[in-house]
């Protein structure tokens, strides 16, 4: 009976009530993605959340359902200062919810200028540390972006690590084959080999450094899939980091190699060179001029794949 019914989706100013009576008033649209939508809510005791509902899209009933236990299960057990919060997780009409901390916005509204060093280092210490608690946990976050990281905006930000819809557990194991990774961020490992290991998180960090500190993405997000593949595979990513020639962007051109051996080998060995920059004083040097990327035209082919590999690859 629930496979025949399509379930009304929630809008704004509509309302929400939980298996516990629980009431929570939806306000602004936060985020939407093709399997699910974030709101503003007020809930009981006018406490503000974040309110995540997963959609059909097309899909069996079933496999919304897993997807949704997966995810709550994760954050359930998942309790670290720096992943948002989950509250409660509930069934009601027919559609999945998760009861989220509200956070105030996501880090990819910040990325357009370039950060302070300071800054980049400070936000960039506390994904670290989530990404070591994960790493620690046997678990590969897989969609780490900015979009993903959740801030909270006091005098110093606090970042959250959200979204853990295509996380996997290693069991064990060195790596995973992930279902799902949005091409943009996708680890060079994942492109040539289809796997994924807790250094493909490092990968995705290394975007991130790279956007922070400069202001833009050292990927043409502009051009079409091919066109992303190949400066994956010619580790155009690496080389725009080192282009820079900062002490931030050496570290960023390391976490964004493109074999993972040359990589970090875990997220306490990238807080150890970032911890030895000189950014802690009463002022910031000025930020760096943006880098001036070449059209994604110009990205050479990829190079033949060769057995071994070098620290330069």
């Amino acid at each position: 009976m629930q496979n025949q019914q399509v379930p009304v989706l929630p809008r704004t100013g509509g309302v929400v009530v939980s298996p516990r009576g629980h009431r929570y008033l939806l306000g602004q649209l936060l985020g939407e993605g093709a399997f699910g939508l974030v709101f503003d809510a007020v809930g009981p005791f006018d406490q503000a959340y974040a309110v995540k509902v997963f959609l059909p899209a097309h899909r069996p009933y079933a496999a919304v359902r897993d997807q949704w236990l997966r995810e709550a299960g994760r954050l359930l057990l998942l309790r670290h200062p720096n992943i948002v919060y989950v509250h409660d997780s509930f069934e009601a009409a027919g559609l999945f919810y998760l009861l989220l901390e509200r956070c105030d916005h996501t880090l990819e509204q910040m990325i357009g200028t370039p950060f302070t060093d300071r800054l980049v280092v400070d936000i960039s210490r506390q994904l670290l540390f989530a990404l070591q608690y994960l790493a620690d946990s046997g678990i590969v976050h897989n969609d780490l972006h900015a979009g993903n990281v959740m801030v909270v905006q006091t005098d110093r930000p606090t970042v959250k690590l959200s979204d853990f819809g295509i996380a996997q557990e290693l069991y064990g194991q060195r790596a995973v084959r992930p279902t799902l990774v949005h091409h943009r961020i996708m680890a060079p490992e994942v492109v040539a080999g289809g796997y994924s290991t807790t250094q493909s998180d490092l990968y995705q960090l290394g975007l991130l450094v790279y956007a922070m500190h400069t202001g833009l993405y050292p990927i043409d997000f502009g051009a079409g899939y091919d066109d992303v593949v190949a400066q994956i595979r010619a580790g155009v990513p690496r080389s725009r980091a080192e282009a820079l020639g900062t002490p931030i962007g050496n570290i960023a051109s390391v976490l964004l190699r493109r074999h993972e051996q040359y990589r970090y080998t875990s997220p306490a060995q990238v807080w150890e060179d970032l911890r030895r920059l000189d950014v802690w004083g009463p002022t910031d040097p000025p930020p760096r001029r943006t880098p001036v990327h070449p059209p994604p035209a110009t990205v050479p082919p990829p190079p033949a794949r060769a057995r071994g590999g070098s620290p330069t690859s």
